[in-house]
């Protein structure tokens, strides 16, 4: 009796196994073709194809599209948490440093981590498509990555300017601040345009992240000098 139960369980976790390893094809393939096609424009038959899978995963394992939607906005969102909240642990930690290099090094880790990140092409192709559409799947990529780092940015910057947290301006800039770092992903081809650059080479966005993150801290905290950043913040963002 006990080596059948052993068989038995082996089965279980075999089909266990490919049951989850189907579910992560699948979410990759439609992270691909949603950022590709948006919702509406990618077919069930397009996602499962892509997947190499038959067209009844997505109600198995999913529920349907939308099902499958959000979890493929998760599964991006559920990354950028992960990564974005040691940034704003080490951001509002008033006993580890001063707030003024809170927010430098702040900075710093959150352009690298949007900049110089390991995440495919797809992914980003998938937030800007939802971002255009402004639906759940954005709004849960953004409370992931966006909102706590926010937050905590611009208790941060209170606390070294002694502003008033009221002044719709300070909320302005942070504002802009994260969308120019999270731009400088998202509208690399656009800034070479601007630049006038053929290609975007490592060195080339290493000075342009520099650059973002002189002018950032410059907005952030009036009276600063604006100075190209200090060789410890160098060296952070180049590890």
């Amino acid at each position: 009796m006990q080596k059948l139960n052993s068989r038995g369980a082996g089965k279980v976790d075999g089909r266990a196994a490919l049951s989850a390893e189907t579910q992560k094809r699948v979410i990759e393939a439609a992270i691909e073709v949603f950022g590709r096609l948006g919702f509406e424009g990618a077919s069930t038959r397009a996602l499962m194809e892509r997947a190499g899978a038959n067209l009844a995963a997505i109600p198995y394992h999913f529920g349907g599209k939308q099902g499958l939607y959000r979890a493929a906005a998760k599964v991006i969102a559920d990354y950028a948490r992960a990564n974005v909240e040691p940034i704003v642990t080490r951001l509002v930690d008033a006993d580890r440093a001063s707030a003024v290099d809170r927010i430098d090094e702040a900075l710093a880790d959150f352009i690298k981590l949007l900049v110089g990140g390991p995440e495919p092409d797809e992914w980003i192709a998938f937030f800007m498509r939802c971002e255009r559409e402004a639906d759940d799947a954005f709004r849960m990529i953004h409370d992931a990555l966006i909102t706590a780092f926010k937050q905590a940015l611009t208790e941060t910057v209170l606390a070294a300017t002694g502003g008033d947290a009221s002044d719709e301006g300070l909320h302005i800039r942070v504002a802009v601040v994260i969308a120019s770092v999270i731009n400088l992903r998202t509208m690399q081809n656009t800034l070479l345009s601007a630049l006038g650059w053929d290609q975007m080479t490592p060195a080339r966005l290493d000075r342009l992240s520099r650059e973002v993150h002189r002018i950032a801290l410059a907005q952030l905290l009036p009276g600063h000098t604006g100075a190209p950043m200090p060789a410890p913040m160098r060296a952070r963002m180049q590890e």
